[in-house]
């Protein structure tokens, strides 16, 4: 019998950068947490709804069950989550969604709010979008495998983390220069 670790696979990026539409590409492990959803389901506010899901992310840390999650990644609180779990020895896999330019999201935000989704405030995404872009190098060093995609027309790796090997891909967005910036 192979002794496996538990496994979380979190989905992360700034609000409008695609993570919700890039996360169907992806098989989903364990339990699925998303505030969004649990808003859109049962009528919480936004604070109820992400203190219960990083409740059951923890709970889920406790009980070594995989899982996964969603997240804007804007706080260090995502990331203490992340820490916890890596301490319990689990692999951690990430897939981290951004665009060049945070008024690309917020162009997509209000884009969602025409088709009757969930709004963001501007000032709020722009916060966001910089706070989550600074996370990415302490997410680097968390995770095991993580997949960095410039989805600004649409999604195109520009880094990869696959353990101990890092490779990165500039495009017409992100130059060598302005990746190895992000990665500190």
């Amino acid at each position: 019998m192979q002794n496996r670790k538990p496994m979380v696979l979190v989905l992360a990026g700034p609000n409008g950068s695609g993570k919700s539409t890039i996360t169907g590409y992806f098989e989903k492990v364990g339990k699925y947490t998303n505030a969004d959803d649990i808003v859109m389901t049962t009528g919480m506010d936004n604070m109820e709804a992400a203190k219960l899901v990083d409740k059951m992310r923890y709970d889920s840390v406790a009980q070594k069950e995989d899982f996964t999650f969603e997240t804007v990644l804007s706080s260090k609180y995502k990331l203490d989550i992340l820490k916890k779990a890596k301490q319990e020895g689990y692999f951690i896999k990430c897939v981290f969604v951004l665009t060049i330019d945070p008024k690309i999201n917020i162009n997509r935000i209000e884009m969602r709010v025409s088709l009757g989704g969930h709004n963001v405030e501007s000032k709020k995404v722009i916060d966001r979008y910089y706070k989550s872009l600074n996370n990415i190098k302490e997410l680097l060093e968390i995770c095991d495998i993580m997949h960095v995609y410039d989805n600004t027309d649409y999604p195109k790796r520009i880094i990869r983390k696959h353990k101990e090997q890092f490779s990165i891909y500039p495009n017409s967005y992100w130059s060598k220069e302005a990746i190895m910036d992000l990665i500190g």
